[in-house]
């Protein structure tokens, strides 16, 4: 199941780390996720992906984007379940 969540703008040199949950849902399983630039031109490296269980037994996801080219850049998450 594929899935677009969260949109933003990044500046040039930067990082943003984003979280992901699927509100007490328990495991949604692995999940592949990615930033996804929307401007022509924009160069995004997804990095440090993560996840953690709570006590409750549902996972938070994490995910650090970093801007490696020359321009401010929007961008969407996109990802789904890797089986």
């Amino acid at each position: 199941m594929a899935w677009t969540s969260g949109s933003g703008s990044i500046a040039a040199g930067t990082r943003q780390t984003w979280n992901f949950s699927w509100g007490g849902n328990g495991d949604v399983g692995v999940q592949h996720i990615v930033c996804h630039p929307l401007n022509p031109n924009g160069r995004l490296i997804t990095e440090n992906i993560q996840e953690n269980l709570d006590s409750n037994n549902h996972y938070t996801y994490h995910a650090t984007v970093f801007n490696s080219g020359p321009l401010t850049v929007n961008f969407v998450w996109r990802g789904g379940g890797v089986t």
